[in-house]
C-alpha cells in the first residue's frame, strides 16, 4: 500500500508538472498508470478525484491570465458533458472512442504541418459550448482527454498561461461534475477517493514546481512542448485500447 501511494505521488507529480507547461495531458499520461496499479475500473474516478485535488493551485497560480470570455461558453458545455459522461461510464465500451481520440491527437502533427503552421483551422468562441459538451462526455468515459481541446484553443489565440489557465478553470468545474455524477451512479467509493487524493498531492507540487518554467519559456517553446505532447498522449490512448 505505501509503495502503491509513493508510486502514485510520484507519477502524479511528474504528470502535472509536464501538463503545466504543455497545457494538459497529466490524466492520459496518469492512465496506464493507475491501470497497472488499480485496474482500469479505478482509472476514471480516481483520476478525477486527482485532477479536483492538483488543479486549484494550477487555477490560482495563473488566475490573472484566464480567458472568462472562453470560460462562459466552455464551462456550461463541459458542465452538460459530465453528466452525461458519468452516467455513460458503465454503458459504452471505451474501445473506439479511445482509438479515435487517440488517432485525432496523433493527426495534431499533420494538422500544424510538423509545428510549421499557427493555425489549423479558424475556431470561433462560441463553438466552445459543443466543444466543453463533448471532451467532458469523452472524458468522463476515459478518465481524461485534456489535450484534445488544445488545437482547438491553439487556434483560438490562446497561449501559454492563457491556455493553461482558462483550462484550470474549467476542469476544476468539470472534474467537480464528474466527482458528484459518480458518486450518485455508485461508481466513487472511499478507497478510490483515497487514491486520488493521494494522486492529487503529487499533482499539486508537480504543478507548482512547473510555474516558473512555464513563465519563464516562450511562447515558440510552448508550443513545441504542446504540440509534442499531443502525439504522445495519442498513441498512449490507441495503445491503452488495444491493451484492454
Amino acid at each position: 500500500m505505501l509503495l502503491i501511494a509513493l508510486a502514485l505521488i510520484a507519477s502524479g507529480a511528474v504528470a502535472w508538472f509536464v501538463s503545466t507547461v504543455a497545457a494538459g495531458g497529466a490524466a492520459m499520461l496518469m492512465i496506464p498508470v493507475v491501470t497497472f496499479l488499480l485496474g482500469a475500473q479505478v482509472v476514471a474516478p480516481a483520476i478525477s478525484v486527482g485532477a479536483f485535488v492538483a488543479n486549484p493551485s494550477r487555477a490560482w497560480l495563473f488566475r490573472d491570465a484566464v480567458d472568462w470570455q472562453v470560460c462562459r461558453w466552455l464551462v456550461p458545455g463541459s458542465l452538460c458533458g459530465a453528466l452525461l459522461g458519468a452516467w455513460a461510464f458503465s454503458q459504452f465500451p471505451v474501445f473506439w472512442i479511445q482509438m479515435v481520440l487517440g488517432g485525432f491527437l496523433v493527426s495534431t502533427i499533420f494538422q500544424y504541418r510538423f509545428g510549421k503552421s499557427r493555425r489549423s483551422f479558424p475556431m470561433k468562441r462560441s463553438w466552445f459550448f459543443p466543444l466543453g459538451l463533448v471532451i467532458a462526455f469523452l472524458s468522463a468515459l476515459v478518465g481524461g482527454t485534456g489535450p484534445v481541446q488544445n488545437p482547438f484553443m491553439l487556434n483560438y489565440g490562446l497561449e501559454k498561461e492563457q491556455l493553461v489557465a482558462t483550462k484550470a478553470i474549467n476542469s476544476l468545474a468539470l472534474q467537480l461534475t464528474k466527482l458528484l455524477a459518480y458518486t450518485g451512479f455508485g461508481v466513487m467509493t472511499l478507497e478510490i477517493a483515497g487514491y486520488g487524493l493521494v494522486i492529487g498531492l503529487g499533482g499539486a507540487l508537480g504543478a507548482w514546481l512547473a510555474h516558473r518554467h512555464l513563465i519563464n519559456i516562450n511562447a515558440d517553446r510552448f508550443r513545441l512542448y504542446t504540440l509534442s505532447l499531443m502525439p504522445i498522449c495519442g498513441v498512449l490512448l490507441i495503445a491503452e485500447a488495444l491493451r484492454g
